[in-house]
């Protein structure tokens, strides 16, 4: 590159490094499979002055997963496999109860675009310092539930994709990692790429100027792989290249249109975004030097775990790649690897790009009649109960929100006030309820782009608030197995548990020194069992009243102390 190109891309990742207080990080370019940058800024041992550089190697987080399901989908140009398959046809132990109207199976393809059911984390063991094994995992599931039923929306699942990294090594006969070495890591040179931390030139983690510990990643699946930017760039090499990398075909050419095709276009519940299996598809805008626009795609996915903060994109039209690794908690805010992209276009081809192109999008649902809105709504982590149509009023620990009906649209404006007299404005959000296969759900939009997301679905089911689960009311402690980790943020051993009634539902006070605490509120769907209210990532668990009379919830057990 120019060295204009190269003052300007240095002076802008030297300007975010000290503006996020980032400790090191580390940049790619490449450009029809070639690399035409790669460097360095800050530090990877701030103690011993050791600078980060190309080969500095960093925890990717969840990018892992795109390698998991590359695996994936070699196994199944083996014949191995098939992606139409279930996975219970691989994993026979798994037993996960399926409480909807479905076929009662689970598909690998599902658990590739995170449309399957799967419960999103299992918090037992998730971040710790020695986590337990996938065995443990399956029996854990095998006490939960679906949270959905299949394609009914995109609930991002950790978990299932540490179950796809078992089926990998039982299909294949060897360890997830030992697969990845073989048939990935090897054919595209990535010399510095491996599972875990343990490599000599691995970044030491940072908040701040503080040194951390990073957690084991117990789905290795889904989030344990560690690599540099010399050996991210072959794998996006061999992603623009259709597979095939410096003449040695990884996977075919189909197997890559399946990986980018959009999985979420059929799923019940539209969200405001594209996934194929395991990347994230996206479109941007661009001008060529005549100024004729482009609606082009961008590809790739990230990664975060608690300090390594991860981003590979690629541009399948424009054959170029960027991808940006950091070693620090406030890293995420300066990882994004299209923000790269866009100087080297802008900067090299005399290409515009616009980042904010917003994909118009069409969503299910229409809007209900009045009388039809009127009811409860778990969000999980509050409960909307709509009494008055056009005055909706709720609170969220110290916070009292009121929606107020627009008179120009069936969208609500939302005000919030702390402690009942201090205002908090919220920008560019309002609500709004849909009806979708005669459901009634509340929707968050965000007023500048026109996203819709859901909330929460209003309560059909009005299961009394039995003898059984009055007497579950109370303050509970961890008892049994719990995984522990020298890192405060994830330590879990000092969690508390307060349960009470409330509008019929079960409401829980999360508390802990880390940074799980809060409130939950489940809806009763039995005797003994009760689900996350809400709809998404984290939302839908099953909390259990045991035979032992203890709770259960997310692989931990809790027992009865007042």
């Amino acid at each position: 590159i120019s060295e204009e190109l190269r003052a300007k891309i240095d002076s802008t990742y030297t300007t975010l490094l000290k503006r996020n207080k980032v400790t090191g990080t580390s940049i790619a370019i490449v450009d029809n499979g070639e690399i035409v940058y790669a460097t360095g800024y800050g530090f990877s041992d701030l103690e011993n002055k050791k600078k980060a550089d190309a080969n500095t190697i960093y925890g990717i987080g969840s990018i892992t997963k795109t390698f998991t399901a590359l695996s994936i989908m070699q196994l199944q140009q083996q014949k191995k496999l098939s992606v139409t398959n279930s996975i219970k046809d691989y994993l026979v132990d798994l037993k996960i109860e399926n409480p909807f109207n479905d076929s009662n199976q689970i598909y690998i393809n599902d658990i590739l675009s995170h449309t399957s059911g799967l419960p999103s984390d299992i918090a037992n063991g998730f971040f710790v310092d020695n986590p337990p094994s996938i065995s443990w995992v399956i029996k854990e599931l095998n006490k939960q539930r679906l949270i959905s039923p299949r394609r009914y929306i995109s609930a991002y699942s950790n978990v299932g994709y540490g179950l796809l990294g078992e089926v990998i090594s039982r299909v294949s006969g060897l360890s997830y990692g030992d697969y990845l070495r073989q048939n990935i890591f090897t054919p595209l040179n990535m010399t510095s790429s491996s599972i875990g931390y343990q490599l000599s030139n691995t970044s030491k983690t940072y908040d701040g100027n503080k040194e951390t510990v990073e957690p084991t990643v117990r789905d290795v699946a889904a989030g344990f792989i560690s690599s540099n930017v010399i050996d991210l760039s072959n794998f996006i090499s061999m992603l623009i290249g259709d597979g095939s990398f410096k003449s040695n075909q990884i996977i075919s050419p189909n197997s890559i249109v399946d990986m980018e095709r959009d999985q979420l276009r059929n799923v019940t519940l539209t969200q405001p975004f594209a996934y194929g299996y395991a990347l994230m598809i996206d479109s941007i805008k661009i001008k060529n030097h005549k100024k004729d626009s482009t609606i082009v795609s961008i590809i790739g996915h990230g990664g975060d775990t608690y300090a390594f903060h991860a981003d590979l994109a690629y541009i399948p039209k424009l054959k170029v790649g960027a991808v940006v690794l950091t070693n620090s908690v406030n890293g995420r805010s300066m990882s994004g690897a299209s923000k790269l992209l866009k100087i080297y276009l802008e900067r090299s081809k005399d290409i515009e790009v616009d980042l904010d192109y917003i994909t118009p999008i069409s969503y299910k649902g229409i809007t209900p009649q009045d009388d039809e809105i009127f009811g409860k709504y778990n969000l999980g982590q509050l409960i909307i109960n709509v009494k008055d149509i056009n005055k909706i009023k709720f609170k969220q620990g110290p916070a009292k929100a009121i929606l107020t009906k627009k008179t120009n649209s069936n969208n609500y404006a939302l005000k919030v006030w702390v402690f009942g007299f201090i205002p908090i404005k919220i920008k560019d959000q309002e609500f709004k309820f849909t009806k979708v296969n005669n459901e009634i759900y509340a929707k968050n939009v965000d007023t500048k782009t026109k996203q819709e997301y859901y909330l929460g679905k209003k309560n059909t089911v009005n299961l009394p608030y039995s003898e059984s689960w009055k007497s579950v009311c109370g303050k509970y402690e961890l008892t049994g197995k719990i995984y522990e980790t020298t890192n405060r943020s994830y330590d879990l051993s000092d969690l508390k548990l307060t349960v009470s009634e409330k509008s019929g539902s079960l409401k829980v006070d999360v508390k802990s020194k880390s940074m799980f605490s809060g409130t939950l509120h489940f809806d009763l769907i039995s005797e003994k069992s009760a689900v996350l209210g809400g709809i998404g990532r984290g939302n839908g668990d099953v909390l259990r009243i045991l035979e032992n009379g203890n709770l259960y919830y997310s692989g931990f057990e809790f027992l009865k102390v007042k």
